[in-house]
């Protein structure tokens, strides 16, 4: 194997982050089929400012290569530990409006909604974005109609900033979105917490009594359809 080959072989692997049921891992060529059938789906392109529809192969194409350009976007594509499939994706990347700060999104193909994966995807790329990433700050727009995702990013400790209107690659013309942040020091804070309580209960309660919120939740208020 050539070095570079390698050395791309060694940052795939350090790019993988695990979650309770999803292994995230860079994009690769081969995912561009199945990612393409995916987001070419209306319903989920109905969610996505930044795609166009329809959603070709070549369009996977580009976005697979325009990570492995390593011009400061970091995605990552969300599969099913177990089987392999993909569940859907999540990427961070320097924000083209906001100085300083990244933008993050995230999809869930329509046959996983409502199991919870959008906030596991979320989860895992706040996390990726901050911890390996060293991003201070992380914007997230969101369609006004699209109530799934407006949870997610509460969950994930996303404060509500302003709305504004985007141009969307899939509506051809501007739709109306609100804009969340996330800063690094909530986001420490949050991450903090969330270790402090479990251990707490883990001694109290044992081990095997770990609190709901520190599982992966797939009840119907965790509806984590589709996208920001």
């Amino acid at each position: 194997m050539r070095d570079h080959d390698a050395d791309e072989a060694s940052e795939d692997e350090e790019r993988s982050v695990l979650t309770a049921r999803l292994i995230l891992r860079r994009p690769r060529t081969e995912d561009a089929a199945i990612l393409a059938a995916t987001i070419d789906n209306p319903r989920v392109a109905s969610h996505l400012v930044t795609v166009p529809h329809p959603y070709r192969r070549a369009d996977a194409e580009a976005w697979i290569a325009e990570d492995r350009a390593g011009d400061g976007m970091a995605a990552h594509v969300a599969v099913l530990a177990r089987s392999g499939g993909v569940v859907g994706a999540g990427l961070h990347r320097p924000s083209a409006t906001r100085p300083g700060g990244h933008a993050l999104s995230f999809f869930v193909a329509e046959r996983f909604w409502g199991e919870g994966f959008g906030t596991e995807i979320a989860h895992a790329t706040i996390d990726h974005a901050f911890d390996a990433g060293r991003v201070e700050r992380l914007w997230c727009s969101v369609r006004v109609t699209n109530t799934a995702a407006r949870r997610v990013v509460a969950k994930c400790g996303f404060q509500f900033r302003d709305t504004g209107m985007v141009r969307s690659l899939a509506a051809r013309g501007a739709v109306p979105v609100e804009h969340f942040v996330l800063e690094r020091r909530v986001w420490q804070s949050l991450k903090s917490w969330g270790a402090t309580a479990a251990t707490d209960f883990s001694a109290t309660r044992g081990a095997d009594s770990a609190p709901a919120a520190s599982k992966t939740r797939t009840s119907d208020d965790d509806d984590t359809s589709h996208a920001a």
